[in-house]
């Protein structure tokens, strides 16, 4: 039992001090700027790609401050000389499902270009989990989990329509969640069941639309490309406290993507874009 105590308690103070770090970088991260590209002599075909979204989206834990996924993928269409792609990065630390939809809503420049774009891309969802985590930290259950799954569910439904009336045609790619705890802590089970089954339910959502294509990233961003198997909590906290652990994560909040982390995101993406070619191009 002490040992159990011990261990929930290490977890706690991990949890607690990345929510504190994260809720820091939604203020003080670097901006990500929207991103222009000159016409190339041989004019390549005009890509526009619109992102709309919470922290991902913005970048925070890219060094590089070139907006995370988003420049990576505008440098992966364009390397391969048939594209010349512009971006406009709507990505906003801390925002929920519900706060991205109001902003849509509100700006009449995000609206354009979600209706100028060839592609759409979304990440939503880990700030609706997070609330429901300092919410319920100490009673946490999956009754807790599915109701907030349920309310972002609905939350999605409304944005991606929303979406949808300002461009009926341009694919959107749908980023899942991810669990930046599981490297520390693979034996915690409620996490990454809680994580699982929202990514799952999302994915259901998406079957209610017509080109919208959810985006995998929990795997790899999770495990960190690799299972670690910690052999105690007090282990697990000196290595979050270290920086240690997830190569994937970035090390001054153990929540976001680092550089790294985001290149696994733009490899998931460009995967889906070649598939998916067809609906873009």
């Amino acid at each position: 039992m002490a040992k159990l105590k011990s261990f929930l308690i290490s977890f706690g103070v991990i949890l607690l001090a990345g929510i504190a770090a994260f809720l820091s970088w939604q203020v003080f991260g670097p901006a990500a700027a929207p991103s222009q590209v000159k016409l190339t002599a041989d004019q390549p075909k005009q890509l526009k790609l619109t992102a709309v979204g919470d922290s991902l989206t913005y970048g925070v834990g890219d060094a590089t401050n070139n907006g995370g996924f988003v420049g990576l993928t505008q440098a992966d269409l364009e390397a391969t000389g048939q594209y010349q792609v512009t971006t406009k990065n709507y990505g906003v630390s801390g925002n929920t499902s519900t706060q991205i939809l109001s902003r849509i809503n509100k700006q009449a420049k995000i609206r354009t270009d979600l209706k100028q774009a060839n592609i759409i891309t979304v990440t939503s969802g880990g700030n609706d989990l997070m609330h429901v985590l300092q919410q319920h930290f100490l009673s946490l259950s999956e009754k807790e989990i599915t109701a907030g799954s349920t309310a972002f569910q609905k939350h999605l439904t409304t944005l991606l329509t929303t979406i949808r009336k300002e461009n009926a045609t341009a694919p959107i790619y749908v980023f899942g969640i991810y669990n930046p705890f599981y490297v520390y802590f693979p034996k915690m089970t409620a996490m990454t069941n809680s994580v699982s089954a929202w990514n799952q339910a999302t994915q259901k959502t998406l079957q209610g639309f017509q080109h919208v294509y959810y985006i995998d990233i929990d795997k790899v961003l999770s495990n960190g490309e690799t299972v670690a198997n910690k052999a105690s909590a007090k282990e697990a906290l000196k290595e979050a406290t270290s920086g240690d652990g997830n190569p994937l994560i970035f090390s001054q909040d153990h929540f976001h993507p680092n550089n790294a982390g985001y290149a696994q995101m733009t490899k998931q993406l460009m995967t889906k874009l070649t598939a998916t070619k067809r609906d873009w191009e």
